[in-house]
């Protein structure tokens, strides 16, 4: 609201009101008079409001407020205040507010009031106000339970950590309560809440995975984390697996998921087990899948050379999905060990198989690859044949035009591999290709700068980290995360993309596109934010 629109808001209320005292707006006593003269509530909301964005407030305005707030009756006149008192932020206003509060209240004008002293609480920021906030974690309005679940995560309250593994786990409360209680002990990072997180990572309600918000809060917990992660990786954590089986959760879900998250903290104490998880078998063909899929996942992003060579025997597979998981963490990797593996799966499987493992080749190989590419471009048109002979699918209605186009795109990688001879352990030359690149140059040259641990190539490497594809941005995520290791480079990174990067995900917010991929880039801000 402008200040013109204020001032003229102000004259019409003081015309209906039957005229104002000409007193300075930059005075306390002229909106005591503006409070006054207004007979009506709403016409004291107004008041309340005009004076909220007025531009005129500052520390001599806070008596009259902390009065106006003790001696209100009319709720939402109280809750303008309060919310007044808020956009202040000043610490003197906490015995006035917590004052305020209503613990049990029950009718919704009061149930109003708390969620605005709360919100004003929260934006002070003060933490002498947890001890009047955690009761209201009981209130019989959500909106006000969540107004202070956020404000106590926020404000990383050790106090609200048992309420809120209570509510967590209250199957009794929305789902949508527990998922806020579940994101507030992350922000808190008390260890006390690890074994209520560790169930809720599988726990369903109403058709609801709680997995997003848990697996996150574990991100945010670290070390605790992982030290319970990894007996339920292995398998021995016995009372979690009898738990598991009381609610009907799968047994395999647990190290597909702790997989993911001891991938997220990059545990390395985890890697053995993960690597035998590469040979995981199961009756269901798709539950052994998901299992050596997290687990090459958790692999590539630790970089654990000691997959390459079981991940290599697992790129025939197939299955497109399965195949490009393999394929994906061997480029992470980043070793040559697995080309020939690569050469052979690239020749196998339908279209869309050969093409993930010919972009392996792509993202590992260089000038040396580039009669492999020919070979395999030469080849595409017979095997596109077949392939449309046997299956009949889209395209195939010119089965030659398909064909060729298809075998123009792994040509098209023959790009990439001359970057690979150019850039041969340069990572100022790979940085300098990050700006203009395509999304599977873009993916080759962050990853030579990720694992290249040369921190002044961070800010370049930053920028691409609002690329639209979502592949490509996965990859940008996980180098400068690798990146952000190297000495001096967190900091680099923070002072050049921490804003930006705040600003993107809320932009973002509610994107279906990039709801998953923005779960990394959410890891990577807490990184920036601790280093």
């Amino acid at each position: 609201m402008s200040r013109s629109f204020v001032a003229l808001s102000l004259a019409v209320s003081c015309l209906a009101l039957g005229g104002c005292k000409k007193e300075d707006p930059k005075t306390p006593e002229y909106w005591q008079s503006s409070l006054e003269g207004a007979k009506r509530p709403d016409d004291k909301v107004r008041v309340i409001e005009s004076l909220r964005t007025s531009g005129n407030v500052n520390e001599q305005f806070l008596p009259f407020l902390h009065a106006r707030l003790s001696s209100e009756r009319r709720p939402e006149v109280k809750a303008a205040v309060a919310r007044t008192l808020g956009d202040f932020h000043h610490p003197t206003s906490l015995e006035p507010l917590t004052a305020a509060l209503d613990p049990g209240a029950s009718d919704v004008p009061a149930q109003q009031v708390n969620k605005a002293v709360v919100g004003a609480l929260g934006r002070i920021g003060d933490e002498r106000a947890v001890p009047s906030l955690v009761p209201l974690l009981r209130s019989k309005d959500n909106y006000t339970r969540i107004e202070a679940i956020q404000v106590l995560g926020a404000m990383k309250a050790k106090p609200a950590v048992e309420p809120l593994i209570q509510l967590a786990t209250d199957e009794s409360a929305e789902p949508f309560l527990n998922k806020k209680a579940i994101e507030a002990l992350g922000q808190i990072g008390d260890p006390r809440a690890v074994p209520a997180l560790m169930r809720t990572l599988t726990k369903e309600r109403r058709g609801m995975s709680f997995y997003v918000e848990s697996s996150f809060a574990l991100f945010q917990l670290g070390s605790p984390a992982a030290d319970a992660l990894l007996p339920v990786l292995e398998g021995k954590d016995a009372e979690l697996l009898t738990w598991a089986k009381a609610q009907g959760v799968n047994p395999a879900s647990y190290p597909m998921k702790a997989a993911q998250v001891l991938g997220d903290l990059r545990e390395k104490r985890a890697v053995p087990t993960l690597v035998k998880q590469l040979s995981f078998t199961h009756s269901d063909p798709q539950i052994q899948a998901l299992v050596r899929m997290q687990a090459a996942d958790a692999l590539g992003r630790m970089r654990a050379q000691e997959a390459v060579k079981p991940l290599a025997g697992l790129v025939g597979e197939p299955d497109p999905t399965v195949r490009d998981a393999y394929v994906r963490a061997l480029a992470l990797l980043g070793s040559r060990d697995a080309l020939p593996a690569l050469e052979k799966a690239a020749g196998t499987g339908d279209w869309y198989s050969r093409e993930i493992a010919m972009k392996g080749i792509a993202m590992l190989g260089d000038a040396r690859e580039q009669p492999m590419l020919a070979k395999l471009a030469a080849a595409e048109p017979a095997r596109t044949a077949a392939d449309c002979q046997e299956t009949g699918e889209d395209g195939c209605q010119d089965a030659a035009a398909l064909g060729k186009k298809r075998a123009d795109q792994v040509q098209g990688y023959g790009a990439v591999l001359e970057a690979a001879q150019a850039c041969s352990g340069n990572a100022g030359c790979w940085s300098q290709r990050l700006p203009k690149a395509d999304a599977v140059l873009l993916q080759r040259a962050a990853l030579e700068v990720g694992r290249s641990g040369a921190a002044d190539q961070g800010p370049t490497l930053a920028s691409r980290l609002t690329e639209r594809d979502t592949e490509a941005r996965a990859t940008v995520i996980q180098a400068v995360d690798w990146l952000a290791d190297a000495p001096g480079a967190a900091k680099k990174l923070r002072e050049a993309s921490l804003p930006a990067l705040k600003k993107q995900l809320e932009d973002e917010k509610g994107n279906s596109n990039f709801v998953r991929v923005n779960e990394d880039l959410r890891r990577l801000m807490v990184k920036l934010e601790r280093a």
